[in-house]
């Protein structure tokens, strides 16, 4: 794995955080973009570890962007995996992606894809990356970590970050569209040689320091 980040939460806070039925959350922002999805949620442990290698999927969705609360279901995905970046995906009307095909205008840490599928099936297509990750040793298989609506004949280019949002999430799940992060966010800087980070929860100030 390339990234490990481990985040530590006392018991007696940690029975406050169940007792409220909240979970942790995670997710990572994309190019000029806010923060819109929920990468993972889970139960927290006094002690959890996630880890994730930077490889990632595109992946194509009929999820409504806008809309808080939204599920996201990975209608079509690239076959075989991880996407290819400094390239084009071609996304067919039969709703698949297509051979990649390299392009110059698309930087070496982008990915890219060209929604074909007909403006009389469908107008519009969610697309956006999708990554996997180990939390406290369960693999959690490409989740979507990004959402935006591409229009029929336009193509989009996605630049994904290494930093890392965590915040106390009480009602939504992975791969769960936001509009809002309602928790007070906490970011791990990833990057740069840092590969390794270590957070405890502070229950005063609601977040997680190093």
């Amino acid at each position: 794995m390339d990234y490990t980040l481990t985040l530590n939460v006392a018991p007696a806070d940690l029975e406050i955080i169940n007792g409220a039925q909240q979970k942790i959350a995670l997710a990572k922002p994309v190019g000029n973009s806010k923060v819109d999805v929920i990468w993972l949620a889970f139960d927290p442990f006094e002690s959890n570890t996630i880890q994730w290698s930077e490889e990632y999927w595109l992946y194509a969705s009929t999820a409504a962007v806008g809309k808080s609360g939204e599920k996201i279901t990975k209608l079509s995905e690239v076959q075989p995996g991880p996407a290819m970046n400094g390239s084009i995906y071609p996304f067919s009307n039969n709703a698949t992606f297509g051979t990649p095909v390299k392009s110059p205008d698309v930087a070496t840490d982008t990915f890219a894809a060209v929604n074909n599928m007909s403006y009389e099936k469908y107008p519009a297509l969610t697309f956006g990356l999708a990554q996997s990750a180990q939390v406290n040793q369960e693999i959690q298989d490409r989740k979507p970590l990004s959402a935006s609506s591409v229009l029929a004949t336009q193509s989009i280019q996605i630049t994904p970050f290494t930093h890392v949002y965590i915040w106390l999430e009480g009602h939504f799940e992975s791969s769960t569209i936001i509009t809002d992060i309602t928790g007070l966010k906490s970011v791990a800087k990833f990057g740069g040689g840092i590969n390794e980070i270590a957070m405890s929860y502070d229950g005063k100030s609601g977040s997680f320091h190093q």
